[in-house]
């Protein structure tokens, strides 16, 4: 391979385990560099004082034990509309053709623009739940039952719940702070 020019936005500290390239139907490459930094991970902590407890929904996306509500971005439904266009534009195409290439990749786009504005809100929140608080409840839900419903399957999907527990899982271990799952009847 030659060179590849890098946009790299954290400096690497301590010693290359692995990189692992990845293509993105947009084109895109992408780096994901596994590094051993040497320190240990942190003990959970003992002494808990801030707990909060979310349930997870659709018409508010999370609404906290205190009653902060955090409305629910949809997504989806607001790239609906450019989305549907440059579909119809893709199906008109020639199949084989250089302009239906040129047009998936525009569909792609459109999809990978509502991906990172979904993960991006998730990471947000789910930043700020581990900075303020010692230990998080939440509900588990059985979103794949829940999808069974065709009239709210599209809105569960877009709602995305399962990607922000694990982004919360993942945050609040690297704290070494708790993050409890409720049985969904509890």
């Amino acid at each position: 391979m030659k060179p590849v020019k890098a946009n790299i936005h954290r400096g690497i500290i301590g010693k290359v385990k692995s990189i692992t390239l990845s293509l993105s139907k947009t084109g895109k490459f992408y780096a994901s560099i596994l590094v051993d930094d040497g320190l240990e991970a942190p003990t959970l902590i003992h002494s808990i004082d801030k707990v909060t407890g979310i349930d997870l929904g659709l018409s508010h996306f999370a609404i906290q034990s205190n009653g902060k509500k955090e409305a629910n971005p949809r997504f989806v439904k607001r790239a609906e509309k450019n989305l549907r266009r440059k579909q119809k534009q893709l199906s008109r195409k020639v199949k084989g053709s250089a302009n239906r290439a040129k047009a998936r990749l525009r569909v792609a786009k459109c999809h990978e623009k509502t991906a990172n504005a979904r993960a991006d809100f998730q990471h947000k929140l789910s930043r700020t739940l581990v900075d303020k608080n010692h230990a998080v409840i939440v509900e588990t839900l059985k979103s794949a039952n829940m999808m069974k419903n065709r009239k709210l399957a599209k809105h569960i999907a877009d709602a995305s719940w399962h990607s922000f527990v694990v982004k919360l899982e993942y945050k609040l271990k690297e704290k070494g702070k708790h993050l409890v799952k409720l049985d969904q009847w509890y």
